[in-house]
């Protein structure tokens, strides 16, 4: 009976609520990590579309032009008899320099469009991962603090069954304890159901990711910068107007480059003909300049809209990133102070419901004044290590957002230029 009404007493004190808890709810591993997101299929598919445009910079370098031969036979009907003539030449547009050299920088700023977009898959894939993570932590968490709830009423079933075996305490309170034991263990299954459910979505959508068998959770940490530096941080480096600012910049290329093809490349070629059976032989030079219309105006100004958009599209952006990141601030800060005020809470229900217990040993209280003790306590603890959770959850986002947390090594390595 010691034993068990021990147990209890360390369990309702909070010694056993979670198994060797570290300094913080641990990550995975940053290798693993990065192993992870390298085989996501949404960041492998962005960084084949990097290799495409590199070939499409190539495109744009070569120009779309090319040589083309020309022959021509004809029959040529004189008074003194039919005569074949051949015609034979060779031509080719020419690019005019100042597009030429557009298109060489068109080429460069799709490339870093699509690597920035292979950079926005990684963190998109860096979020996704942290969110699983976390809701597997939930649901573990809630499942480890119930298994041990339920554990600490079968004990108790088993101290007050003997207590009514001696005469010390009536049948209905045994039948009240197993009713409760019951109940937690009917949570303890649903929490269980949930918690593998969690487990699988993790392990299926990154299973570089190995899951340990127990989350740990420790003590929250609060945010060291404040909004502004936040702020500077992800106008910089948020994977979404890093996009929006390579989009708007190509944008305003291809308006450049639209704006150039109104002045048409001509073309130059050489032809060799000959006339009556060879007897006359031609050979000449030949220059075609095509004469620009309203439609090469119309594929201008329509560019020149193209890029006003992406310009407004990049402010869009940005405003609506700094609004979310000031937001996630916000949380976190807030989630930081909840868990503080949450842990107080449950220290003093956990004290509560251990005081309720020795009044129940020594006769003071009833079997039903220390279940539903008991119940608050694991209810504060329960809201306390939800808050705890959201706290680290929140400003583990905020570092993604910032490009602090699990950035991509190949965008590390590469030179930007922003």
């Amino acid at each position: 009976m010691r034993r068990g009404i021990a147990l209890l007493l360390l369990c309702l004190t909070g010694n056993c609520a979670a198994q060797a808890p570290g300094d913080a709810l641990e990550l995975p591993p940053t290798p693993l990590v990065e192993t992870a997101l390298a085989a996501y299929p949404p960041v492998r598919a962005a960084r084949e579309g990097v290799r495409f445009e590199q070939a499409g910079k190539r495109r744009l370098e070569a120009g779309p032009y090319e040589f083309a031969i020309r022959g021509g036979y004809q029959s040529h009907t004189l008074p003194n008899g039919r005569f074949p003539e051949f015609e034979l030449g060779l031509e080719r547009a020419l690019r005019l320099p100042e597009k030429a050299r557009l298109d060489r920088e068109l080429g460069v700023q799709g490339v870093e469009l699509a690597r920035r977009i292979a950079y926005s898959a990684w963190c998109e894939g860096a979020r996704h991962l942290l969110q699983l993570w976390y809701a597997w932590a939930r649901e573990n968490m809630q499942l480890t603090l119930w298994t041990q709830q339920a554990q600490a009423l079968r004990e108790q079933v088993g101290v007050v069954s003997r207590r009514a075996a001696a005469g010390d305490a009536p049948r209905v309170e045994v039948n009240f304890a197993e009713a409760s034991a019951a109940q937690a263990e009917a949570v303890v299954e649903n929490f269980r159901g949930r918690e593998q459910g969690a487990r699988a979505a993790l392990d299926r959508t990154f299973p570089a990711i190995p899951v340990p068998a127990v989350a740990r959770i420790g003590r929250p940490r609060p945010l060291e910068q404040d909004l502004d530096w936040f702020v500077d941080q992800v106008r910089l480096h948020n994977d979404e107007i890093r996009v929006a600012r390579a989009a708007a910049r190509r944008g305003l290329m291809v308006a450049r480059r639209a704006g150039a093809e109104r002045l048409p490349d001509p073309s130059l070629g050489v032809r060799i003909a000959t006339d009556r059976s060879n007897a006359d032989r031609v050979a000449g030079l030949f220059v075609v300049v095509p004469i620009p219309g309203d439609a090469r105006r119309a594929f201008a100004d329509g560019a020149r809209a193209q890029a006003a958009v992406a310009a407004s599209q990049e402010a869009a952006v940005v405003q609506r990133v700094t609004a979310d990141v000031a937001q996630m601030h916000g949380q976190a800060t807030g989630a930081f102070r909840a868990w503080e005020k949450a842990r107080s809470a449950a220290d003093g229900m956990q004290r509560n419901a251990a005081s309720t217990l020795r009044s129940w040993q020594l006769r003071e209280a009833s079997l039903s004044e220390v279940l539903i003790a008991r119940r608050l306590a694991i209810e504060s603890s329960l809201t306390a290590a939800l808050a705890q959770i959201d706290a680290e959850e929140t400003r583990y986002r905020l570092l993604i957002e910032a490009h602090i947390l699990w950035n991509d090594p190949e965008e590390e390595a590469a030179p930007h230029e922003d």
